[in-house]
Order: C-alpha cells, then sequence, then structure tokens
C-alpha cells in the first residue's frame, strides 16, 4: 500500500510538473502572438497614414501633387491595398492562434478538474 501510495504521489507531482510546463509554453506563445499584434497594429496605422497621403496626391488635394507620375502613385496606391490585406490575413490568422491558446488552456484547466475529482477516495464520491 505504502509503494502504491509513494507511486501515486511521484505520478501527481510528474503531471503538476507537465501541466505547468504546457501552461509556460502556451503563455510564452500567448505573449509572442500579442507583441506580433501590436506590431501589425503600428503597420497598420503607418499604412493607413500613408494612404491618405498617396490618396490625396491622387486627388490633387496635395501641394506637391504635380510631381509625380498619376501610374506611379496608382501603381503605389495598389501596392499599398495588396500589403494591407495582407497584414488584415495575418491579424486574422494571429487572432485564431490566441483563440486556440485559450481552447487549449480551459481544456487544461478541465482536465485538472477532472483529475482532481477522480482522486476523491470510493466513498466519498
Amino acid at each position: 500500500a505504502k509503494m502504491s501510495l509513494r507511486r501515486r504521489r511521484k505520478l501527481e507531482k510528474e503531471t503538476k510538473q507537465l501541466i505547468k510546463q504546457e501552461e509556460l509554453k502556451r503563455l510564452h506563445k500567448a505573449q509572442a502572438v500579442q507583441r506580433q499584434l501590436e506590431e501589425l497594429e503600428e503597420r497598420q496605422r503607418a499604412l493607413e497614414i500613408f494612404g491618405v497621403k498617396l490618396e490625396r496626391e491622387l486627388r490633387g488635394e496635395s501641394a506637391d501633387s504635380g510631381m509625380q507620375d498619376e501610374t506611379q502613385m496608382l501603381h503605389e496606391w495598389f501596392e499599398l491595398v495588396l500589403e494591407k490585406n495582407k497584414l488584415m490575413r495575418y491579424e486574422s490568422e494571429l487572432l485564431i492562434v490566441a483563440q486556440e491558446l485559450e481552447l487549449e488552456d480551459h481544456q487544461s484547466r478541465l482536465e485538472q478538474k477532472l483529475r482532481e475529482k477522480m482522486a476523491v477516495d470510493g466513498k466519498s464520491k
């Protein structure tokens, strides 16, 4: 009985360590995703500012609108739109990863609760 109790405690300890490691991995991944989302937001903001400036030049509202060739400005505009779409797709992917991490964390907590309930002695079940 003592040997099985020791094995059980050792197994519980190892399980807790594995759970902690998994939690840390998810935490680091979540922090990385959050950092990438913040960087992405900055890039989108910069693109938006550049897009507004370029749009004004295309409309002829800017003082230096006559300086550039219209075809060159249109080319820049389309590149800007492509870049913005690419960033939006990337943002969607990052949000999906963040949601997956939340679900993994929720699953881990539920599994831990289940283990705790299963560990209760047969009489008190």
